[in-house]
């Protein structure tokens, strides 16, 4: 029987990469609040307790208001809902919050153009399995309800002891099948579950160990009664902070740039990711237009009977509409 292995990650909100995103995409929504059509293209920086911010925003006949003003208003109120403040620092509040940003009206010839593309773009799409899973790959599903059910437990119970920082990456074995759940679907094993976590200085490994195994075995045991196989998650296979204590995390333990987490909002590593950010940018721009719409007609494909399908949008600067590269795996025929 063949297998193959099948991995994804999932980044809390907490992490460095995760702030910047947060901050960029505030922006964002800063900027549409002020006018629909607003142009946006912002990148975030972070480090310790200092956030940098650069791009442009232009929106409206006056402008977005002043940087030095709603910057550090959204910086703060994403650190909060992050989880930061109290024993977890950097604490909102002191946030210093700099910025080389151009904020300015947005010109009539610029609201003009806004219907098409103002730079070249691949953007991909893929969708596979079902509604179950979101038309993701089994693992990549797998990953963000781990990292979300482990991160609502943090907030209602763990915060105390758990910092907002943490990454699970899961390690699955599939064996030949078709699809997930069900009848005839594909089985999956647990090569390993790598969790890494902030916690408090002085937390021994056998109380992490107490403490966050029943959270993860629980979300597992969900998760089986659409992978199966995954419910039976061995003690063995789990690797929580492989490399000893992460006391120091956040800002204070690594930086922060937007855009890097491609590969999480995208499919997972098993996918092509095409080019562009989806944080920091208006949705007119075909970076986010086109990754939304691509994914879209990908999960059309699979809805019409297609296992698999990925779908490729190109976009030169002034197309309205994309060149189109679809590719489908069908479903085999049955044996009668």
């Amino acid at each position: 029987m063949k297998t193959a292995l099948r991995c994804a990650e999932y980044v809390s909100p907490g992490h460095p990469d995760r702030l910047a995103d947060a901050i960029a995409d505030r922006c964002v929504r800063h900027g549409l609040d002020t006018d629909p059509d607003a142009l946006v293209g912002v990148e975030v920086a972070i480090s310790t307790d200092k956030v940098f911010v650069t791009g442009r925003i232009a929106a409206g006949p006056e402008g977005p208001g002043d940087p030095a003003k709603f910057l550090p208003t959204i910086a703060r109120e994403v650190y909060a809902a992050a989880g930061y403040g109290g024993r977890w620092t950097p604490t909102p509040d002191e946030l210093q919050v700099t910025h080389d940003l151009c904020a300015e009206p947005l010109t009539e010839d610029e609201r003009a153009i806004r219907g098409v593309s103002d730079d070249q773009a691949v953007c991909v799409g893929h969708a596979c399995g079902d509604e179950r899973t979101d038309y993701r790959p089994p693992a990549h599903w797998l990953a963000r309800k781990l990292g979300e059910r482990l991160g609502a437990w943090r907030q209602e119970h763990g915060a105390e002891t758990f910092g907002p920082d943490f990454k699970i990456l899961p390690v699955l074995e599939e064996r030949e099948g078709g699809g997930v759940g069900g009848s005839g679907s594909s089985r999956f094993t647990w090569s390993r579950l790598i969790l890494s976590i902030q916690h408090v200085d002085g937390l021994s490994y056998e109380e992490q160990h107490r403490r966050l195994v029943p959270v993860l075995r629980e979300a597992c045991a969900e998760a089986d009664a659409v992978l199966a196989g995954v419910g039976a998650l061995p003690t063995e296979r789990l690797v929580l902070n492989g490399v000893g204590a992460f006391a120091v995390g956040g800002p204070h333990g690594d930086n922060g740039l937007s855009g890097k987490k491609l590969v999480v909002d995208g499919s997972g590593p098993g996918v092509p990711i095409g080019g562009g950010a989806f944080y920091g940018k208006d949705p007119h721009k075909v970076d986010v237009l086109g990754a939304l719409l691509a994914r879209e007609l990908a999960v059309a494909e699979v809805r019409a009977g297609a296992r698999e399908a990925t779908v490729t949008l190109v976009y030169g600067p002034g197309d309205a509409d994309p060149q189109r590269i679809v590719e489908t795996v069908e479903w085999p025929l049955m044996a009668v």
